[in-house]
């Protein structure tokens, strides 16, 4: 649940509530904000920090911890934007990648901040021609995504455009159709011909502004997805996942208590003929997954289970 710290007001007292958060990852309510930071710059409540109020965003993730992690990755991910084919060999790569997770947790959960906050400095000086060329060029996972949003746009304009040409013949196929009803009501109708004209003329109106509507829907649907899809891409991470080291799962397998005589296992069933007395599944059955052992073994279970309770 979202609460400031501050002003204790939460999601269920204030359903207007958000959240706002800055580089120390403590959030605050946008109310307490705007008060605390009128002059545009304060102290935080938590580690008296000195801030900007230009520098608070809305809080995304209902973890504080993840949305300054978040930050700080793909503030980092602008310096430390090296590809793999700017080191010799993959150790070195690895060990870059390392190091980088080492800064990410270290300013994360404030740990030697002074000497990482030099440490990237000296790296920024030593890598700077890198670093620009890097910012000019995709890595492999950019390239594939660009790719992907390109295929996407180019199928959601042919869907468009047939979209667009079945409503254009539907829609000529629906005027000649209302012409020919017009005529004949004209032709066989005992009404004025003017209260005939207007009503039509009403109901072609009509459809205009319905028309006009469902267009202003689709522009801020389409709005809507973009701002989203914005959203997701600025918070997607291609970092190397961090394994967690720890025991191997082993599977061992499910014990089954009948409190009765032992289950024959799969060969035994075959061989002692009790396949025999079960009816054959049709074709479509057997599509579906099922077989004679399945049944067999449902009414072997069935007879045996609590029989030494008696």
């Amino acid at each position: 649940m979202k609460e400031c710290k501050k002003c204790k007001s939460n999601e269920y007292t204030n359903k207007q509530l958000v959240m706002m958060i800055n580089e120390c990852g403590h959030p605050l309510c946008k109310n307490c904000v705007d008060n605390i930071f009128a002059l545009n710059s304060g102290n935080c409540h938590v580690c008296n920090r000195v801030l900007r109020k230009n520098n608070f965003r809305e809080q995304i993730y209902e973890d504080p911890l993840i949305d300054k992690e978040t930050f700080l990755r793909r503030k980092l991910r602008k310096i430390y934007n090296l590809k793999q084919d700017d080191f010799e060999n993959l150790r070195e790569f690895g060990d870059y990648q390392e190091r980088f997770e080492t800064v990410v947790y270290n300013l994360v959960f404030e740990t030697n901040v002074n000497e990482t906050n030099a440490e990237i400095q000296a790296f920024e000086e030593k890598h700077k021609e890198q670093i620009d060329r890097n910012k000019r060029r995709l890595d492999d996972d950019q390239k594939w995504i660009e790719d992907q949003l390109r295929e996407e746009r180019a199928m959601k304009a042919r869907m468009t455009d047939h979209m667009e040409m079945d409503a254009k013949e539907q829609e000529a196929a629906s005027a000649v159709t209302d012409t020919r009803k017009i005529m004949d009501e004209l032709r066989d109708s005992n009404v004025a011909a003017e209260v005939i004209l207007d009503r039509e003329r009403k109901k072609q109106i009509e459809k205009e502004l319905e028309e006009k509507e469902e267009q202003e829907k689709r522009k801020r649907r389409n709005k809507e997805m973009l701002q989203t899809r914005k959203r997701a891409a600025e918070n997607m991470s291609f970092n190397t996942v961090i394994r967690v080291a720890g025991r191997a799962y082993v599977h061992q397998p499910l014990e089954l208590v009948i409190n009765g005589p032992p289950m024959p296992n799969v060969s035994e069933i075959e061989a002692l003929g009790y396949l025999a007395h079960i009816r054959q599944p049709t074709a479509e059955y057997i599509a579906g997954g099922y077989t004679p052992m399945l049944g067999c073994s449902r009414a072997l279970f069935e007879a045996r289970i609590d029989l030494f309770s008696f």
